[in-house]
């Protein structure tokens, strides 16, 4: 059975963490998956320097629920089309993780897993992505690749928990992220 089979199969079955949105800001991200030569690899987004909020960080494809949005998924899968040129069609969803809090702008992400075609082209929007990259699942959870960095938020500095694979240091949100979809994938059998 393939890894995203067994994957959406653990997805299915787990109840994921839901965070209460009421009083925050409701957004969704795609953690978009594609086939590699021997591995799978995660697509992550380099934030716009013009961006309101999480400027210059590594993210994944998502934003704030629109009204119009009737779901969560459909925002993750309307602001991957906007960011990245991803076609809603291309994707499989394989299911959700678990809800991400982010304090310094007040958002609750819930994060959706997807799959898409070996090769996939996007289309990055210049205006909300500086970069897109790709890490290889492997990669992510090497040992060597996991550390910790300072970070400034309001004029002190703190320790974060980073991952250095791949071409820009992952951490806050996206690394919490991550962080969920390597302990699914250790939970496969």
């Amino acid at each position: 059975m393939s890894l995203p089979t067994r994957l959406a199969r653990y997805l299915e079955q787990r109840e994921p963490t839901v965070l209460d949105a009421s009083s925050s800001k409701p957004c969704a991200v795609l953690l978009a998956m594609i086939p590699g030569d021997d591995d799978y690899e995660v697509v992550y987004t380099l934030r716009s320097e013009h961006l309101p909020n999480h400027k210059g960080q590594v993210s994944f494809p998502g934003g704030k629920q629109a009204p119009s949005d009737d779901s969560l998924m459909t925002t993750a899968l309307r602001e991957a089309e906007e960011e990245i040129g991803l076609r809603r069609g291309d994707v499989e969803i394989l299911g959700r993780l678990d809800d991400v809090y982010t304090m310094a702008t007040d958002f609750v992400i819930t994060p959706f897993v997807g799959l898409l075609p070996a090769a996939y082209e996007f289309t990055t929007n210049p205006h909300e992505v500086s970069e897109l990259f790709t890490v290889s699942l492997g990669a992510l959870q090497k040992p060597e690749h996991q550390g910790v960095a300072d970070r400034e938020w309001r004029g002190a500095t703190f320790p974060v928990d980073v991952i250095t694979a791949g071409s820009h240091a992952i951490w806050g949100a996206t690394h919490s992220i991550t962080k969920n979809l390597i302990e699914c994938l250790h939970g496969l059998s």
